[in-house]
C-alpha cells in the first residue's frame, strides 16, 4: 500500500534536522515578506498624502500671495489717494465734500482703476453716507450708505487699518462684490469721510478656475469671520457661512496648515489646506478629495502586492523544490526591486511629461490664440450690442445681454493667459523716478515693520524713466517684501536711484553693488544691455544673501531660495520680466552673509522730468451739449481697416448706427488706396495684425507723408505696441480688443473733436 504524500513530508521533516530549519526559515521569510509589503504599501500611501500636503500648501502659498497682491493694488489706490488728499490739505468733512465732488476728480478715480480687472469701481463718501465722487457714473447718483457694515466701523474706530465688508450681489447681473473701505481722517483724529474700492469675487473665481489642483480639486476665499466669499467649483450660497468652517480652528493656532476634512461642503472627505492673509481679514482655502490623492497610491499598492504575492509564491514553491530555493527567492526579490523602480520612474516621467505639456500648451495659447480670439469676441461683442440696442424686447435683449457677458469673461480670460506668461501690456509714461521711490518709501516704511529700517537716496537731476509707473511700484514692493524675508532679525534696506550711461554689451558692470546716486552717468558696460540713457534703480538687503549657484537661477520662474511654504520663485521672474519688456535690464549681485543687490535699467524718457504730463483737455461745453442731442458721429468721417469680414462688418454697422460715415477697406493697401484717391477721413481706425502691411507700418507711412489724421489702432494682440515707443513715434492711440462698441465710438468722436 503506498505511503501518503503528507505522510511521506512529515517522516521526511522528523528524519531531517536541517529541512526543519529550512522551513522554519521559510515561514519566517514568508511572514517577514509579508511584513514588509504591508509596510511598503502603508509607506507609499505616507509619501503620497505628504506630497499631496506639499503640493496643496505651495498652491496654497501662491494662490494666497496672488489673492494677496490683487487686494493690496487695490488698497494701494486707496492708500495713494488719501496720502494726495493729505497732501492737498483736506482735513474736514465739508472741504473733502466741496473739493473731491468735481469732474476733475472722478476723471482720476477712472484712471486709478485702469489697469486693475479685479477693482471695479473707487468711490468716494462723505462723513454722513452720501456719495461724493465715483469712478463708475458722473454726476454722482444720490444714494446713501450709512447703514453698510464698513461705514459704521470705519467711522465709530479710528483706524489706519483696511475693513473688508459683506459680499453683496449685483441686482442686474447676480455678481457677487465686496468692498475694501478705509477710514479719511483729519489731523486732529475726526472722521472725515471713507473711500472705498469695490472688487469683483469673479476675478477670484477666474484664477481659481485656471489654477485648481486637479478636476477633484475646489479652491475658495474666505473672509476671517467664516463667510464665503469666492469657490472654484462655484456654490450657490455665496456669502454664507457654510459647512464645519474647521480652518478657523487651524488658523487660531497657526497662519496656515493642511489638515483632515471628514466631510466638505458638499462631497466627502477632502485635505484641505488654509492660510489666512497677512495683511487683510482673508483665507484662502485649496482642498482636494482623499479618494483622488489615493487613487494612483492604490494602483501602486495593487503592482506592488502583486509582485509580492509572486515572490510569496515562488517561495513557498522553492520550498518544495530544495534545489531551487534560492533562485527562486532571488527571482521573486528581483522582481519587487524591479517593479518599484518601474513604479517611480513612470510617476517621474508623467509628472515631467504634464509639466511640458501644460508649459507649451500656456506658451502657444498666449501668442497665438490671442488676436484671433479677441478679433471673435469683438464682432460677437459688437453685434450683441447692437441686437440689445435694437430690441425692446426682453426675451431677446436678456439673452443678449447674458452672452456679453460671456465675451467680457472671455477677454479677461486672455489677460489673464498674457500676463501668466509675462506678456502683458504695458503702458509706459514717462515717470518721475524721485517720486515714485519717495511714495514707495512711505508705504514700506509702515509696510515691513520695525525691525527693518528704510533709507533712499536719489541723485540730484534724476531722468525721468519711460516704464508703466503700476507694475514699477509692483516690482519695488515685491523687492522689498524679499529682501524683509531675508531679514529675519532685521536690517537696512536701501532704495537708491540715478543715472547711468551704458556705452554697449559687455562681461558685466563692476560697480554692481556699488554707491550709484554718487557715481554719475558714468559711460559703462553692462551684460546684454544695448547702449543708451537709463534711469537706474537699486534695491539692497543686509539680509543672508544668495550662493552663486543660487544667485545663478535666481530669475528662473518658480525658483525659490526660501523653504517650502514662505515663498513660489515668481517675484524676480517678474520683476525681470517688467525690465526686459520695457526695453531695460536687470542685475543681481548676492554673497552669503553680504545681502542681496538688485538693480533695474529702466530706459530714459525723452521728456524731461521737470516737464509735467498734461491730462487731455476737457470737452469744451458746447461741444458736450451736441452730444446730448445729436447721433454720436454726426458730421464724422471714418476710414475702417481691418482685414476680418466678421469684425469690419459688425463695427462699420455700429458705427454707422452712432452717425458715421463709415468707410471700409480690407488691408492697409486698400486704405492707402482711398487715402490716394481724394478720401479724407476725420479718423482712421485700424487693426494691427494684417497680412501685408501691419497697421503699424500703414501708420508710419501716412506720417511719412505728412499726413497728421488721427489714428485709432484697435487690436486683439500686438506686444511691440505696448512694450516699446512705437505708438508714440506715430502718435496714435491704441485700445484693446474687445472693446465694447459705446467707448470705442466715443473715442473716436474725441479724437476727431481734438483734431477739429
Amino acid at each position: 500500500m503506498p505511503i501518503p504524500p503528507i505522510r511521506h513530508w512529515q517522516a521526511h521533516l522528523r528524519a531531517s534536522r536541517p529541512l526543519r530549519v529550512l522551513l522554519l526559515i521559510g515561514g519566517l521569510s514568508v511572514a517577514v515578506l509579508l511584513a514588509a509589503t504591508v509596510q511598503y504599501i502603508d509607506s507609499m500611501r505616507d509619501r503620497e498624502l505628504e506630497g499631496a500636503e506639499r503640493e496643496l500648501s505651495t498652491l496654497n502659498l501662491s494662490l494666497s500671495e496672488q489673492t494677496a497682491s490683487a487686494t493690496q493694488s487695490v488698497d494701494l489706490v486707496l492708500t495713494t489717494i488719501i496720502e494726495q488728499l493729505k497732501s492737498d490739505g483736506i482735513d474736514t468733512p465739508e472741504e473733502y465734500v466741496r473739493r473731491m465732488g468735481g469732474r476733475d476728480t472722478y476723471q482720476m478715480l477712472r484712471a486709478r482703476i485702469t489697469g486693475l480687472p479685479q477693482l471695479d469701481a473707487v468711490t468716494m463718501i462723505a462723513a454722513d453716507g452720501h456719495l461724493i465722487n465715483f469712478s463708475r457714473y458722473y454726476p454722482i447718483p444720490p444714494v446713501n450708505v450709512s447703514d453698510r457694515d464698513y461705514f459704521a466701523y470705519l467711522r465709530d474706530h479710528d483706524t489706519t487699518a483696511p475693513f473688508i465688508g459683506e459680499p453683496v450681489q449685483n441686482r442686474g447681473n447676480g455678481s457677487w462684490t465686496v468692498y475694501l473701505a478705509r477710514r479719511i481722517s483729519g489731523r486732529d483724529g475726526s472722521f472725515v469721510g471713507l473711500v472705498l474700492g469695490a472688487i469683483e469675487l469673479s476675478y477670484f473665481q477666474r484664477i481659481y478656475k485656471a489654477l485648481q489642483p486637479d478636476g477633484d480639486g475646489s479652491i475658495s476665499l474666505w473672509r476671517r469671520d467664516g463667510i464665503l466669499l469666492a469657490r472654484h467649483p462655484v456654490l450657490p450660497d455665496i456669502g454664507q457661512p457654510l459647512g464645519q468652517r474647521q480652518f478657523l480652528k487651524v488658523l487660531e493656532r497657526a497662519k496656515s496648515g493642511v489638515y483632515f476634512s471628514a466631510g466638505g461642503l458638499n462631497d466627502g472627505a477632502r485635505l484641505v489646506a488654509t492660510r489666512a492673509l497677512a495683511d487683510y481679514p482673508l483665507v484662502v482655502n485649496v482642498t482636494r478629495k482623499l479618494d483622488a490623492v489615493l487613487n494612483e497610491w492604490r494602483i501602486q499598492a495593487w503592482t506592488v502586492g502583486a509582485a509580492s504575492a509572486v515572490g510569496i509564491a515562488a517561495l513557498l514553491l522553492s520550498l518544495w523544490a530544495l534545489a531551487r530555493q534560492f533562485s527562486a527567492y532571488e527571482a521573486a526579490t528581483r522582481a519587487m526591486d524591479a517593479a518599484r523602480r518601474a513604479v517611480e520612474g513612470r510617476e517621474q516621467a508623467e509628472h515631467a511629461l504634464r509639466q511640458s505639456q501644460k508649459m507649451e500648451a500656456i506658451g502657444q495659447l498666449t501668442g497665438g490664440v490671442a488676436h484671433d480670439f479677441n478679433n471673435l469676441l469683438q464682432a460677437i461683442g459688437i453685434n450683441l450690442h447692437v441686437i440689445d440696442s435694437r430690441t425692446e424686447d426682453e426675451r431677446i435683449a436678456g439673452p443678449a445681454r447674458l452672452a456679453l457677458q460671456a465675451v467680457e469673461r472671455g477677454a479677461t480670460l486672455t489677460q489673464h493667459l498674457l500676463a501668466f506668461s509675462r506678456r502683458q501690456q504695458l503702458r509706459p509714461v514717462p515717470v518721475d523716478v524721485a517720486t515714485l521711490v519717495e511714495r514707495t518709501s512711505r508705504l514700506l516704511g509702515r509696510t515691513l515693520g520695525q525691525s527693518v529700517r528704510v533709507e533712499t537716496e536719489v541723485a540730484p537731476g534724476l531722468w525721468p524713466a519711460m516704464i508703466d509707473p503700476t507694475q514699477l511700484e509692483m516690482a519695488v514692493l515685491n523687492l522689498a517684501l524679499n529682501a524683509r524675508d531675508a531679514m529675519p532679525g532685521g536690517g537696512t534696506l536701501w532704495i537708491l536711484a540715478g543715472n547711468r550711461t551704458v556705452a554697449g554689451p559687455a562681461a558685466g558692470d563692476p560697480a554692481a553693488g556699488g554707491r550709484l546716486p554718487g557715481a554719475g552717468p558714468l559711460p559703462v558696460q553692462v551684460e546684454g544691455l544695448a547702449a543708451g540713457d537709463y534711469v537706474v534703480l537699486r534695491v539692497r538687503d543686509t539680509g543672508t544673501g544668495m550662493a552663486a549657484e543660487v544667485a545663478a537661477r535666481a530669475f528662473e520662474p518658480f525658483f525659490t531660495t526660501k523653504e517650502v511654504g514662505r515663498g513660489t520663485g515668481l517675484g524676480l521672474s517678474m520683476v525681470h520680466g517688467l525690465a526686459t519688456q520695457s526695453g531695460g535690464g536687470v542685475e543681481l549681485d548676492s554673497r552669503p552673509g553680504l545681502g542681496t543687490t538688485v538693480t533695474l535699467y529702466l530706459p530714459r524718457a525723452e521728456q524731461a522730468a521737470d516737464v509735467p504730463v498734461a491730462p487731455p483737455p476737457p470737452p469744451p461745453p458746447a461741444r458736450a451739449k451736441a452730444v446730448e442731442t445729436a447721433p454720436v458721429g454726426a458730421g464724422c468721417a471714418i476710414l475702417l481697416v481691418d482685414d476680418e469680414e466678421l469684425v469690419r462688418s459688425a463695427t462699420a454697422g455700429y458705427l454707422a448706427q452712432a452717425g458715421f460715415a463709415v468707410r471700409e477697406a480690407a488691408d492697409a493697401a486698400a486704405a492707402l488706396s482711398l487715402l490716394d484717391h481724394g478720401f479724407r477721413p476725420d479718423v482712421i481706425v485700424t487693426d494691427h495684425m494684417m497680412p501685408g502691411m501691419t497697421g503699424l507700418e500703414m501708420a508710419r507711412t501716412l506720417r511719412a507723408r505728412q499726413d497728421e489724421t488721427p489714428i485709432l489702432m484697435v487690436t486683439g494682440y500686438a506686444e511691440d505696441l505696448t512694450s516699446t515707443a512705437a505708438a508714440r513715434d506715430v502718435s496714435l492711440t491704441v485700445l484693446s480688443k474687445p472693446i465694447e462698441p459705446s467707448r470705442l465710438a466715443r473715442s473716436i468722436r474725441d479724437m476727431a473733436s481734438v483734431a477739429g
